[in-house]
């Protein structure tokens, strides 16, 4: 038996969201009349800042570590989890945030002021008006059925996958507490599954690093795939990696 990585189906990760601001700068998620573009390098606070613009300029400003989904022609869904540390105890809770576009008018003129504001303040999201929903979802409760009341507009997703950490991961020197949330908003649900496969790898977690998953409709199998590590397959328990005998 020898670990061997099946292929990813063509086409399977298409829509499917990764951290900006990486993941914005090509076939990025957005509606009807918007689009995303990096911030102009004219400040020093603009590093990793994207822009959703309008007909009239920018409505919102995302900085690191954001994923953004759309939920229809009108709606995106946009989740993050503080700024990603692993040396935060007890770990922050999931945020996420439902914006209608439309709805949102044009940020201040001048963005340098508000880019100085979200690296100050650690925002991860400025937005020219409300939300039109939000929640959080607590990161600390691994390997356990959690409940949840999620807001209308999320009712018709059938199923979230948000890489995210938890604190109530066992972490040793070298090792880190990366966590798959799944979660089922139809059924007020969701279960945090520790990835042990990547978190007791000894990888330079500095260096290599999950990006995103995605479900495969024909198979039901979790794939995955990240910044210099390969892509993979989640075993059943959604803690390892599935394994394929080699071809004799």
């Amino acid at each position: 038996m020898t670990m061997q990585m099946s292929e990813t189906p063509e086409g399977l990760f298409d829509r499917i969201p990764g951290p900006s601001p990486w993941y914005l700068r090509k076939n990025a998620p957005a509606v009807k009349g918007f689009r995303w573009q990096p911030a102009e390098p004219n400040h020093p606070a603009a590093g990793g800042k994207t822009l959703l613009i309008g007909p009239d300029g920018p409505v919102a400003a995302l900085s690191f570590y954001n994923y953004v989904m759309a939920l229809d022609e009108s709606t995106l869904l946009v989740w993050n989890q503080g700024l990603g540390l692993t040396e935060v105890a007890p770990s922050e809770p999931v945020r996420l945030f439902v914006i209608e576009p439309n709805r949102l008018r044009p940020l201040d003129s001048d963005l340098n002021v508000l880019f100085e504001r979200m690296k100050t303040q650690k925002e991860l999201v400025a937005l020219g008006g409300n939300t039109s929903a939000e929640m959080s979802l607590s990161t600390r409760v691994v390997d356990e059925e959690l409940k949840a009341e999620f807001p209308e507009p999320l009712q018709s997703v059938e199923e979230l996958l948000i890489l995210c950490h938890s604190s109530d991961i066992a972490t040793e020197r070298g090792s880190v507490d990366l966590a798959l949330l799944v979660a089922h908003p139809r059924r007020s649900e969701y279960r945090l599954y520790p990835q042990d496969w990547f978190n007791t790898a000894g990888l330079d977690y500095g260096y290599q690093w999950v990006t995103r998953v995605a479900r495969n409709p024909q198979t039901g199998q979790i794939h995955g795939e990240g910044i210099r590590i390969e892509p993979f397959i989640l075993d059943d328990s959604l803690r390892g990696l599935r394994r394929f005998e080699s071809a004799e």
